[in-house]
């Protein structure tokens, strides 16, 4: 049977709290991403929703990574001020040329914020945004329900634009499913499931079985991406390491470092 096309990871890498939990409590933070490379082969670079990715920074990545896949956040000025310059997107876009020269750019995320809904004027924003990154894969995760309807689903897949499956807590009211496949490729992104402290969530493996049923259903043979975003305390890593494993591409003579062992033995007795 032939191995499917779904890779996982996590959104970002460098969390200070993930010492001593994921990454070797000695280990120099100049080697995480080395350290991350040897558990997954994709990544979301989030620093770039707060700070325009810089030509050094991106190339130091790719050459830490070389074989690693980077997914990378849009800055905020794009998704959430959406007060931007055509010199914005030439910083934008040089600031991640090494990534898309080595071929490991897999999609521009532009998040939006629940606030966002659907309008004429935000539609016609949308389509310019479309328009000014032409050049890349774009997924688009648009937490507001109203844009959760077959006609945006067509307009989408009608210019290759990914949309963006979410699970987060059902409390925020957020777009949650069903989930649909637009575009050359699936994202998902997993942001947990607690409502009072969002991303501080350890999934327990019937909910991680729930959405790998989900995820095969919008796959159809496409290039699928999932990203745990539940990154508070490295819950995101025990996560995705025990989803590969329920998708029988985990290889066990990786070390699986203690701390993250003892999040399953903990969820499983809560």
């Amino acid at each position: 049977m032939p191995q499917l096309k779904i890779y996982v990871g996590c959104s970002g890498f460098s969390y200070p709290e993930w010492r001593g939990v994921f990454y070797p409590q000695r280990l120099p933070k100049e080697l995480w991403l080395e350290h991350y490379k040897k558990y997954f082969s994709v990544v979301e670079l989030n620093f770039s929703f707060y700070k325009f990715p810089s030509r050094s920074v991106t190339a130091s990545l790719v050459a830490k990574a070389p074989h690693l896949k980077f997914s990378v956040k849009a800055h905020q000025k794009f998704t959430h001020r959406r007060e931007y310059t055509e010199k914005d997107v030439e910083h934008f876009v040089k600031g991640i040329e090494p990534i898309v020269e080595k071929g490991n750019l897999i999609a521009i995320l532009f998040q939006f914020p629940e606030s966002f809904g659907m309008s004429e004027e935000n539609w016609n924003y949308l389509e310019k945004l479309h328009y000014d990154f032409a050049d890349f894969v774009q997924a688009f995760e648009l937490r507001n329900k109203s844009w959760h309807n077959r006609e945006f689903w067509r307009w989408l897949d009608e210019r290759n634009i990914t949309v963006v499956n979410i699970d987060a807590p059902k409390e925020l009211g957020w777009a949650v499913g069903p989930w649909v496949s637009t575009g050359e490729i699936n994202y998902v992104r997993l942001h947990g499931r607690n409502p009072k402290r969002l991303y501080d969530y350890l999934y327990t493996d019937e909910e991680l079985e729930e959405i790998l049923r989900k995820v095969k259903k919008i796959y159809g043979g496409k290039p699928t991406y999932v990203f745990f975003n539940n990154t508070v305390g490295a819950k995101c890593v025990a996560n995705a390491i025990r989803f590969k494993q329920m998708l029988g591409v985990w290889n066990e003579n990786i070390p699986i470092p203690n701390a993250i062992k003892r999040m399953w033995i903990t969820k499983e007795f809560e």
